[in-house]
């Protein structure tokens, strides 16, 4: 092999670039070890201030008093059920959807295209989304937040190039020897788009999980809401008395309603620092899906 010697400048500059990008590395992470140290610190002890990046008096009174609340658990089984649901249900229409309107010989397949290409520049307001969801009776029912998701137009596009990149001799191959469409997209198509549909179902879940908004709009019943419209709720103070009274008294007189908002925050950022590093690569992959023609 070729010896390839870098010079002085090419160094300079790799240095440069590590510096950089770990210094901007800590200033994207910093909130997050800020928030972390303070909910496992003593809240009185919080409000003297000085805590930057641990604990000074660690406790676990922060996580225990929002554990005890009833709330937390109704608003985490909300969460958690919209989002595999609503997940699994997205994948599924959109990469059926995509599948069919990637044949060229397909009925009124313009129409199906316009279906899709038309939601993508103009959305529909708030009022008619809501009279719909009500005549559906999806309003205070956790449908509410999983079937007008269930379609995406964007998610449907990125999963219509992926399918459109794969060779035409897969298929017509697989006609030749008698398979139907069915067992060409189960069997061929599906694993070959493998990238593509985890950066939707990565997409899905985190629009699931982090969404508030339908929370507060779509139902009035605090028990239907999910995990970020309670965080929500929490963060303006408006069912902090609820949080403040779980619990001995005397037992939680460390305890501040800031602690309690930092530890709600990581309870609920937590489980997308854990799932976002192992879908990683499928995201970086599925994302390129149609960037590179040859």
């Amino acid at each position: 092999m070729e010896n390839l010697k870098r010079s002085p400048g090419e160094k300079a500059f790799d240095i440069f670039n590590v510096i950089f990008l770990s210094l901007f590395a800590l200033v994207c992470l910093y909130p997050f070890v800020y928030i972390l140290a303070l909910s496992f610190n003593d809240g009185t002890d919080a409000m003297k201030g000085g805590i930057y990046f641990f604990p000074r008096a660690f406790t676990l009174d922060n996580y225990e008093t929002i554990f005890k609340d009833k709330r937390l658990l109704r608003s985490l089984w909300v969460t958690v059920f919209r989002t595999v649901v609503g997940t699994v249900l997205g994948v599924a229409f959109n990469t059926l959807y995509a599948y069919t309107i990637s044949k060229s010989d397909l009925p009124f397949r313009k129409v199906l295209n316009w279906l899709i290409v038309v939601p993508m520049y103009f959305g529909s307001s708030l009022i008619p989304y809501y009279i719909i969801c009500q005549q559906l009776h999806m309003i205070n029912t956790i449908w509410v937040y999983i079937i007008p998701w269930a379609v995406t137009p964007f998610h449907i596009m990125l999963l219509r190039i992926a399918i459109k990149d794969l060779p035409p001799s897969l298929e017509e191959s697989a006609q030749l020897d008698g398979a139907s469409y069915p067992m060409i997209f189960f069997r061929i198509i599906l694993p070959l788009i493998v990238p593509a549909i985890a950066t939707v179902a990565l997409l899905g879940g985190l629009f699931h999980w982090n969404d508030w908004f339908d929370g507060t709009v779509m139902t009035n019943k605090s028990t239907m809401w999910p995990l970020q419209t309670l965080l929500l709720n929490i963060i303006q103070g408006a069912d902090m008395s609820s949080f403040m009274k779980t619990g001995h008294t005397m037992r939680k007189v460390s305890i501040t309603t800031e602690s309690v908002k930092m530890a709600m925050l990581v309870f609920t950022v937590l489980p997308i620092f854990m799932i976002y590093p192992f879908a990683q690569k499928y995201f970086i992959r599925g994302m390129m899906v149609g960037s590179v023609k040859e």
